[in-house]
């Protein structure tokens, strides 16, 4: 059998349709015609709530209130489309009453509320001065502003009212009249105030009633649609919140709301035994009072942040300084562990990382511990998991009833979920005391055949044991973890790229390696060749006369120095990451022509005319210039040896702060669309193909040039030759 059932938060208590007596409330569309007014209306104008819809709101305003049109016109003009809480307010006379006319509007409507002014006089700015200073000069916030409010207002109790995170909430301070029980440190239960009530608290901050067994009245409107009364003070209660107050022993009502970080934080409650009615200046001040305290306290609370801020700071550098010297947290671990459970107000500490577990403190076993993390690896996917009753939920089910903790925090490091830390925090058996027993009353409503929310008829103090669950990590010990965590991963990035760097660098020895490879078995062919062809010159002609002989000689003893400067050299290379040099001033016209007249013979290119202009000298190392020199001159000489009229003209001339050396040919040439690649290691050109070659000799140009901090551009045209510039620093 299916029983009907309305809940609290199913209520609709903006909606109510209904005003206190103590105001009227009239209401226009855009257009500045009355679409709504309260029944009460007439009570204080000659006009029915029915007489007036439809009419125009500027001629309501010319007809009742003719001496403040312009005044309450710019109001009018400044408050459509805007916030409710952008009000404006003024002070009328309505025959002989006193009202404030409160003047506030959002996207559809405006609204004028106006509300009876009360004898009773706010207080004076001295006295005004002195609350101020009271809360400014006082670590007991709440307190102080209870006491503040309850000599603004008078009521019999004024309590601030804090709000828990499951929406519960508790008294934390008071101000009570003596010989009434005190309700300091009395727990109320969610549903006391159900959620739709604390979304209007956020709209409107202050909430009041003079008495609840005063009449209500209706509010007539154009359309069916019932009017929004989020934003107005006259709302009438709730009949269940109504009921609530009356079984409480409360006649009279008012609450300020606490809005800290944009959210409710809480309430300050104010009941009275009789009926009273609090003018509105008097709650405004009360309003501006507990804004001030609100702002007190979140100062307080930075500065306590800073403080701790200051002390993780500390420890952080610390921290950061032996990870930056190359410590891991696992290494680290049995020195920080109490610091880590110190700033989180841990009782036990756990890292998992991978096969390798470390506890400390009041945590579970290391098998335990590993059972924990990847049970909550498989619950959740989320990075950060907190959990204050993690044992009390999932012991039984894990084997970890015996373990001596109840709250958990696990915090992933990296991706994988396989590195993380966990905290453990003990249980914390309270013993709380709530305002009569927390439990929803449903009364059934015969008529409309539905179970109705019914108020607590009892606010005996009713004691309830906590047992199995932790206190809950604050926002300033979730803050020190995830700053760990933020840490951890720097150095686990910083150990990432320096693994990464040295790829790099073997990569580069390795191509280094590469080079030293082709260079042997590259350069070392021209001095290599010069030997040969002298020592079959040697042994081919017999009688050479002494100075044919001589010349060979030298050639050969030329060659063979010069190949053993280059071993040197690549050995030299081969020992270190990065060749190093002292630069000195070359000489090139010795070195040059002794290249020409080495080519010439390895490629039988005498008929090859040489033209040597102005060579200036050089910054550089002599081995790499004779090598960069050898193999661009070599290529001239080699790929124009087949023309008829072979050249190769070599000059250098003083630019742009430069020495520019040009090596110019007249043979085969390079095809454009292959100019990009010259410089690749074992490209040859599609056209070389009747020359002899591998492809490396302008591979090892590109990497000499790149390590002599010099430049190489290359010119050239099918059929017609080719130009090399090398561009040498001064």
């Amino acid at each position: 059998m299916h029983i009907n059932q309305l809940r609290c938060e199913d209520e609709a208590i903006q909606f109510c349709g209904q005003i206190q007596e103590y105001g009227f409330l009239i209401v226009a569309d855009r257009k500045r015609l009355i679409v709504a007014a309260s029944e009460n209306c007439s009570h204080w104008m000659d006009l029915t709530s029915t007489g007036i819809l439809k009419t125009s709101v500027n001629q309501l305003i010319n007809n009742i209130l003719p001496m403040s049109v312009m005044a309450i016109e710019a109001s009018i003009t400044s408050v459509y489309g805007q916030p409710v809480d952008k009000r404006f307010v003024h002070e009328i006379s309505l025959g002989t009453s006193d009202f404030y006319l409160s003047i506030y509007g959002d996207c559809d409507h405006l609204y004028l509320e106006f509300e009876k002014r009360q004898s009773t006089a706010i207080s004076s700015l001295i006295q005004i001065q002195s609350y101020v200073q009271q809360i400014e000069q006082t670590s007991a916030i709440w307190d102080i502003l209870c006491q503040c409010i309850s000599n603004v207002i008078g009521f019999d109790r004024v309590m601030t009212y804090r709000f828990k995170e499951d929406n519960s909430g508790h008294v934390v301070a008071e101000k009570v009249k003596p010989g009434l029980t005190s309700y300091l440190g009395l727990h109320y239960p969610e549903f006391d105030i159900p959620r739709q009530a604390r979304d209007l608290y956020l709209t409107q901050l202050t909430r009041h009633t003079s008495d609840i067994h005063s009449p209500t009245y209706p509010i007539h409107a154009l359309q069916d649609e019932p009017i929004d009364l989020s934003a107005s003070a006259l709302r009438a209660l709730s009949p269940i919140h109504l009921q609530y107050l009356e079984h409480a022993g409360v006649r009279a009502s008012i609450s300020f709301s606490i809005v800290a970080h944009g959210k409710l934080w809480g309430l300050v409650t104010c009941q009275h035994q009789s009926a009273k009615a609090i003018d509105l200046s008097q709650r405004q001040l009360a309003m501006l009072l507990t804004k001030y305290a609100v702002s007190r306290y979140l100062i307080m609370e930075k500065e306590n942040d800073l403080y701790i801020g200051k002390q993780v700071k500390e420890f952080e550098l610390a921290l950061k300084e032996k990870l930056l010297l190359g410590s891991s947290m696992p290494e680290l671990m049995p020195d920080i562990a109490e610091q880590l459970c110190k700033f989180t107000r841990a009782d036990g500490f756990a890292m998992v990382n991978k096969g390798e577990t470390f506890v400390f403190g009041s945590s579970p076993t290391v098998t335990q511990v590993r059972q924990i993390h990847a049970f909550i690896n498989k619950k959740s996917e989320k990075s950060f998991y907190k959990r204050e009753d993690f044992r009390k939920k999932f012991g039984l089910t894990l084997g970890v009833t015996d373990a001596d903790f109840a709250g958990v925090v696990k915090m992933d490091m990296d991706s994988s979920r396989t590195y993380s830390l966990l905290w453990f925090r003990r249980e914390q058996a309270i013993e709380r005391l709530w305002a009569g027993k927390p439990e929803k009353v449903m009364a059934y409503d015969q008529e409309n055949q539905v179970f109705v929310p019914s108020p607590r008829s009892s606010f005996d103090a009713w004691k309830e044991m906590v047992n199995g669950i932790a206190p809950s990590w604050s926002k300033s010990d979730i803050y020190f973890m995830k700053r760990v965590r933020k840490l951890i991963r720097e150095s686990l990035l910083r150990k990432s790229q320096e693994i990464h760097t040295l790829n790099q660098e073997l990569i580069q020895l390795n191509n280094a390696l590469d080079t030293y490879a082709y260079t042997v078995s590259h350069d070392l062919k021209n001095p290599l060749s010069v030997i040969k062809l002298s020592v079959q010159m040697l042994q081919s002609k017999k009688g050479l006369s002494s100075e044919l002989l001589g010349r060979l000689t030298d050639n050969m003893k030329d060659a063979s120095e010069l190949m053993e400067d280059m071993l040197d050299k690549i050995y030299e290379c081969s020992k270190v990451k990065q060749f190093r040099y002292e630069p000195t001033v070359i000489q090139t016209e010795q070195l040059i022509p002794q290249i020409v007249a080495h080519c010439q013979t390895l490629y039988t290119a005498q008929h090859c005319q040489f033209t040597i202009g102005e060579l200036h000298p050089i910054h550089g190392e002599p081995t790499l210039i004779y090598q960069l020199f050898s193999n661009v001159i070599s290529n001239a000489i080699k790929y124009s040896s087949k023309q008829a009229d072979a050249s190769v003209h070599i000059f250098s001339v003083q630019t742009n702060g430069k020495v520019r050396y040009t090596i110019e040919d007249n043979g085969i040439g390079i095809p454009q669309d292959e100019l990009k690649h010259v410089f690749d290691m074992f490209k040859r050109m599609s056209n070389s193909s009747n020359f002899d070659g591998s492809g490396v000799g302008l591979a090892i140009v590109k990497r000499i040039v790149e390590r002599l901090g010099a430049q190489v551009d290359v010119e050239s045209e099918i059929g017609k030759g080719t130009i090399f510039h090398l561009y040498f620093p001064n």
